[in-house]
C-alpha cells in the first residue's frame, strides 16, 4: 500500500492563498495574551483592550495604559475627535491626547449620579446619533453632552447594534429585537424567523441588512422580511459560533469565530479564505475585529494580536498539506501550473480568479529535485536530477539523457535558433525540427556544473559554474564544437564568489553578490556597470534577477526583492517585498519569481507559493505621515522629565538643566513593519543625517543653548522616502549667560574700565610704592642675611668655646675623679698601714696624714669651680633645673649634673665621696622627686632637660 501511495499521482483538495498575517505576542507588547477590542485612532495608531489595560501600537513601539484598579479593557471605541472610550467591570470612562501628546485618563463612571453599579461589566462601546452608548448584559449608560446616566433593564441583551438610526441587538426574552424609540423599551422585531442569538447587524446594500447569528448563518433583512443568505462557509461556521462580523470597505464578509478563527466571504456567498490555527492564527477565538484605514483587518484573540493584510498586493498558501517539498521552479501554460520541488514535479489548476489551486497531482514519472522549468512555444521543460523531459503532452518524454537540467536559455548562434542547457556536467544544444526543439548533442571538450546561461546578441554563451567562475564560450558556425572559451574566475580580481548571470533589457549582466558588471564590448572585458549599481543602492548585492514583464525586474538581496522599472533614462522602484511576511520562507539562494500573467507572478517557498498582484500596487491606501509622538527632556542630576508641547504657537523651549532631550516619532503604517528604517538630522548640532534605524526614537545629551530644528525621514530599507517631519525648539541659556546675566556682565565690565581709567595713576603710585618697598624689603634682606652670617660665624665661634669648655669640664672632673681615687688610694694604705703596725705608727702621724688626705677629696671649692664651669658650658642647668623641680637638694642636683655628663655610678661615688650604692639611693631619690614613669631612663632625661 505504501508503494501505491508514492508511486500514483495524489490529489489535493483546493489549498487557498490567504492574506499576509503579522502576528503579534505578549513578548512583543509586553502585556497579557488576551486582548478583547480594537480600534484605531485619528493619528493612525491603533489600540486594544488588553487583560492588563489600553494597548497602543504606533507602528514602532507599544505602550500599555492603565485604568483605575488595574482592570480588563473589555470593549473601547474611539470618536472623531480622538478621544479612545474604553469599558470595564464597573468603571467605564476615555482617554484623551494632552498637548504633550501623553494619553490621560478621564473616568466617566465615577460621575454617575443616582445609579449605583453592581457587576456592570462593559461590553461593548457605540456612538448613536452622537450620543456615547456603554453596554452591559443588562444596563447601559450614556454619555452626551458632558453628563453620565445609567439604565438598568429587566432584560438581558448581546451586543448593540446601530444600523439606519435604530439601535438593535438580542435579548433572551425577546430574541432579535430593537429599541422602541416612542416607548423608550425593547421590543421584539416582527416575524422573526430566526432561532440562534444575533450577533451583528451590518449594512449590506441599499435595502438590506446583513444579520448574522451564532450558528445559524447569515441572513438579509429589509425592514420586514427574512432572507437566508447562502454561502460556501455555512457548515463550516455551524460548527464554528461566530462571534464577531464586519464588512471590510471593498466588501469582504468576514467573520470571526470562537472555534474556527475567522473566515471571509465575498457578496455573492462564495468562500475566499480561513484563517486560524492551522494555518496562520496563534489561537482559533476571535474576541474583537476592525479594519483599519488601509482596509487592512486587525484581529484580537483569546492569545495574542493578529493583522490581516486585506488590501495587500501579496496572499500566500502558508502550506501545501500534504507536503510537496521545497519549491525551485514554476511554469505555467493555458491548462496547466508547473511545480517543480525537491520532491519531483507536480501539475495543478490555478483557479481562474487566483483564489486557489487545486488539483494537484504529482508526475509520477518524473523522481527527486526539479531544478529548472522553462516553457517554449507549446513545450514545457522539465530540468530533473536524472533527464530533461518534455511535460506538456501530459506525458513525461525523454528529451536528453544528461543529468542535471539546472537551466535553459533561446537564443540565436551564426543566425541559428537554437536552446543551450546548462546541467551537472555538459552544456547540450537543443535545434528546432518541424516547429519543435529536440536535442541536438553535448559539445565536447567542456566538463563543468552551470548554474545560470545567457546568450548575448553576438551569439556569445555566457555560462556560470555553481560554484566559481564565469565562461564566455563561442562555438563553430556547426554548433558542434567549442571555437573558443574566456575563463574569468573573478569579476574584481578580488571576491572569488559564485557569479551569476542575467539579461535587463537584452543586456547581458553579471553579479557576485557585491556590485553588477556587463561586458564592454570596446573595451573587450567586464566592468562596473555604474549606472545599475548606483540606482539599486542596497539592491546592487543581489544575486538574482527575474524577469516579471516588458522593463519590471525583481531583485532579490538578503531576505527581500525588489520590483524594479528598468528605462534606458532612469530606474525607479516599485515595490520591496519581504520574505519575512511569509510565514514559510524562500528556500534559501534559490529564490524565484515567476510569472504567471501581466499582472501577477509567483514566489516560490519552502512547501508554499506567495501570490503577488501588480494591479495591487495601484489601490489607494491612506496617506500615512511621520508623525512626533511625544519629546521628553530629562534633568540628568534630579533625573526628572518634562514633555515638549507637540503644537505651539510660539517656538517651544526647555531650560538648560533639561539639556537631554529625546525624540519619539510615529509611522502608523502597519504594512512592511521591518521594511522601514529612521534617520535623523538636528540642524544646530549635526552635520550630516545619521545612519538609517529601525528605532522611532532619538535622543541628543548636553544640548548647547540655543535654537534647533529637528528633521525625520522614515523610508524603506531600500531607500525609498516615505515621509518627513520636523521640529523646532530652543535650549534656553543658563542664568549665568541669559540675556539679564549678559547685561549684567556688560554693566560689570563698563564699571571696570571707569575704575580702570580713574585709578591709573593712583595704581601707577601703588606700583611704585610697591617697587620701593620691594627694594627696601630686598635691601633689609640684605642686611638681615649679613647680619644672620654675623651671628652664625659668632655662634661657631660660640660653639667652638662651649666645646673646649666641655672639654674642659669634663677633663676637669676627671681630674677630680683621678685625685680622689689616688687620695682615697692613699687613705686606704695608710690605714691598712696603721692596722698592720699598730702602736708602732704612731697616732699623731697617723691623725696627721688622713685629716690631710680628707681635707684634698673633693673640697666645696672644687664643686664651686665646677659648678660655674658648668654653668657656662649647659645655659644655666642648675638655675633651671631647681627651678622647676624646687624639691631637689645641693646633692640632688651635684647627682643630676654628673648624670647629664652621662659618668658611671662608680665615678660618680668617687665625685661625692659616697659609696656606690648612695648613688643609686640618690638617682631612686630624684626619680621620685622629677615624678619620671619606670621605662623612662634617668640619664636620658637629664641629657635632654634644657
Amino acid at each position: 500500500m505504501l508503494f501505491l501511495f508514492l508511486i500514483l499521482p495524489f490529489d489535493f483538495f483546493g489549498q487557498e492563498f490567504t492574506p499576509i498575517v503579522t502576528q503579534f505576542t505578549k513578548k512583543d507588547y509586553n502585556a497579557s495574551n488576551q486582548n478583547w477590542s480594537v480600534g484605531q485612532g485619528k493619528d493612525g495608531a491603533m489600540y486594544f483592550g488588553n487583560k492588563d489595560g489600553l494597548l497602543q501600537f504606533d507602528g514602532s513601539l507599544w505602550n500599555i495604559y492603565k485604568i483605575p484598579g488595574k482592570k480588563i479593557v473589555r470593549s473601547l471605541f474611539v470618536d472623531k475627535d480622538n478621544k479612545i472610550y474604553v469599558g470595564s467591570f464597573e468603571e467605564f470612562g476615555y482617554f484623551e491626547k494632552n498637548e504633550n501628546g501623553q494619553l490621560r485618563y478621564t473616568s466617566l463612571s465615577s460621575k454617575l449620579k443616582k445609579y449605583v453599579m453592581q457587576n456592570d461589566e462593559i461590553w461593548n462601546i457605540l456612538n448613536f446619533n452622537g450620543t456615547i452608548i456603554f453596554q452591559s448584559f443588562n444596563s447601559y449608560f450614556i454619555f452626551s453632552g458632558g453628563r453620565v446616566r445609567g439604565c438598568k433593564s429587566s432584560l438581558t441583551f448581546l451586543f448593540f447594534n446601530n444600523y439606519r438610526n435604530k439601535i438593535f441587538t438580542n435579548t433572551d426574552q425577546y430574541g432579535f429585537s430593537y429599541f422602541d424609540d416612542i416607548k423608550q423599551i425593547f421590543a421584539p422585531v416582527p416575524a422573526c424567523p430566526l432561532k440562534s442569538p444575533v450577533i451583528s447587524v451590518l449594512p449590506f446594500d441599499q435595502t438590506h441588512a446583513l444579520i448574522v447569528t451564532k450558528s445559524e448563518g447569515l441572513f438579509l433583512y429589509d425592514g420586514y422580511n427574512f432572507m437566508h443568505f447562502v454561502t460556501e462557509a455555512d457548515a463550516q461556521l455551524k460548527k464554528s459560533e461566530i462571534n464577531r462580523a464586519v464588512i471590510s470597505p471593498n466588501g469582504l464578509i468576514i467573520l470571526g469565530t470562537v472555534l474556527n478563527g475567522v473566515t471571509a466571504i465575498n457578496n455573492i456567498g462564495q468562500k475566499l479564505w480561513t484563517l486560524n490555527m492551522s494555518n496562520v492564527l496563534q489561537n482559533n477565538t476571535v474576541l474583537g475585529m476592525y479594519c483599519d484605514r488601509d482596509n487592512d483587518l486587525w484581529l484580537t484573540l483569546n492569545k495574542g494580536i493578529a493583522l490581516v493584510q486585506l488590501n495587500s498586493y501579496l496572499s500566500s498558501i502558508h502550506s501545501f498539506n500534504p507536503s510537496i517539498g521545497s519549491v525551485y521552479s514554476l511554469s505555467n501554460d493555458a491548462r496547466n501550473l508547473y511545480i517543480g520541488t525537491n520532491q519531483g514535479l507536480y501539475k495543478a489548476v490555478l483557479n481562474p480568479n487566483k483564489k486557489c489551486i487545486q488539483n494537484i497531482k504529482r508526475e509520477s514519472g518524473i523522481k527527486g529535485q526539479v531544478w529548472s522549468l522553462n516553457h517554449f512555444g507549446k513545450q514545457q521543460f522539465c530540468g530533473n536530477n536524472d533527464q530533461t523531459y518534455d511535460v506538456s503532452s501530459g506525458k513525461s518524454l525523454l528529451m536528453s539523457p544528461v543529468k542535471g537540467g539546472m537551466c535553459m536559455k533561446e537564443g540565436v548562434i551564426h543566425g541559428k535558433d537554437v536552446l543551450v542547457q546548462g546541467t551537472y556536467t555538459k552544456l547540450c544544444i537543443y535545434e528546432k525540427k518541424k516547429g519543435m526543439w529536440v536535442f541536438s548533442h553535448t559539445l565536447d571538450g567542456f566538463v563543468n556544473p552551470i548554474r545560470y546561461i545567457e546568450i548575448d546578441y553576438t551569439g556569445t554563451i555566457w555560462a556560470s559554474h555553481s560554484h566559481q567562475g564565469l565562461y564566455a564560450i563561442q562555438l563553430t558556425p556547426d554548433l558542434k564544437k567549442i571555437d573558443h572559451i574566456t575563463t574569468y574566475k573573478s569579476l574584481d580580481r578580488k571576491h572569488k564568489n559564485p557569479i551569476n548571470i542575467f539579461s535587463i533589457n537584452n543586456r547581458v549582466v553579471f553579479t557576485d553578490s557585491t556590485a553588477f558588471y556587463t561586458f564592454d564590448d570596446i573595451k573587450k572585458k567586464i566592468v562596473l556597470y555604474d549606472e545599475l549599481n548606483k540606482n539599486l543602492g542596497n539592491f546592487s548585492r543581489s544575486y538574482k534577477v527575474c524577469h516579471f514583464k516588458s522593463n519590471l525586474y525583481w531583485f532579490i538581496h538578503d531576505g527581500e526583492a525588489a520590483l524594479v522599472q528598468i528605462n534606458a533614462r532612469n530606474i525607479k522602484f516599485l515595490d520591496v517585498v519581504q520574505y519575512g511576511l511569509f510565514l514559510n520562507q524562500a528556500v534559501e539562494d534559490y529564490q524565484n519569481v515567476i510569472p504567471i500573467s501581466d499582472s501577477e507572478c509567483l514566489f516560490t517557498l519552502e512547501n508554499g507559493l506567495a501570490l503577488y498582484r501588480i494591479d495591487s500596487l495601484y489601490r489607494r491606501q491612506s496617506d500615512t505621515l511621520l508623525q512626533m509622538k511625544y519629546i521628553q527632556t530629562v534633568d540628568a542630576k534630579l533625573k526628572k522629565v518634562a514633555f515638549l508641547p507637540l503644537i505651539s504657537e510660539s517656538r517651544p523651549k526647555t531650560p538648560y538643566s533639561r539639556n537631554n532631550i529625546i525624540f519619539t516619532v510615529a509611522y502608523p503604517r502597519y504594512t512592511h513593519l521591518k521594511n522601514i528604517c529612521f534617520r535623523y538630522k538636528l540642524i544646530g548640532f549635526d552635520k550630516a543625517w545619521s545612519v538609517p534605524t529601525a528605532s522611532s526614537c532619538k535622543e541628543y545629551r548636553s544640548l548647547s543653548y540655543g535654537k534647533y530644528k529637528l528633521m525625520v525621514e522614515v523610508m524603506t530599507i531600500s531607500g525609498i522616502r516615505l515621509s518627513q517631519v520636523s521640529y523646532s525648539f530652543e535650549v534656553i541659556p543658563p542664568f549665568y549667560w541669559s540675556p539679564i546675566a549678559k547685561i549684567l556682565y556688560f554693566i560689570l565690565l563698563i564699571l571696570l574700565i571707569y575704575g580702570y581709567r580713574m585709578y591709573i595713576p593712583r595704581l601707577s603710585q601703588i606700583k611704585k610704592e610697591k617697587s620701593r618697598i620691594r627694594k627696601e624689603e630686598i635691601r633689609k634682606k640684605e642686611v638681615e642675611k649679613e647680619v644672620q652670617q654675623s651671628i652664625a660665624i659668632e655662634n661657631t665661634k660660640l660653639e667652638s668655646i662651649l666645646s673646649e669648655k666641655s672639654k674642659e669640664l669634663a677633663a676637669s672632673a676627671l681630674a677630680i675623679i683621678k685625685k680622689n681615687e689616688i687620695l682615697i688610694r692613699i687613705k686606704e694604705e695608710v690605714i691598712a698601714q696603721k692596722k698592720a703596725l699598730g702602736s708602732q705608727y704612731p697616732n699623731k702621724y697617723y691623725d696627721r696624714l688622713i685629716r690631710l688626705v680628707d681635707e684634698n677629696l673633693s673640697t666645696e671649692d672644687d664643686w664651686i669651680a665646677f659648678q660655674s664651669n658648668y654653668d657656662q658650658v649647659h645655659e644655666n642647668f642648675f638655675q633651671n633645673l631647681h627651678k622647676k623641680y624646687p624639691d631637689l637638694t645641693a646633692n640632688d642636683l651635684r647627682l643630676c649634673a654628673y648624670l647629664r655628663l652621662n659618668l658611671s655610678s662608680k665615678d660618680i661615688a668617687h665625685l661625692m665621696n659616697i659609696s656606690t650604692k648612695g648613688v643609686e639611693v640618690g638617682r631612686y631619690r630624684i626619680r621620685k622627686k622629677l615624678g619620671l614613669p619606670s621605662d623612662k631612663n634617668l640619664t636620658e632625661f637629664m641629657i635632654e632637660f634644657k
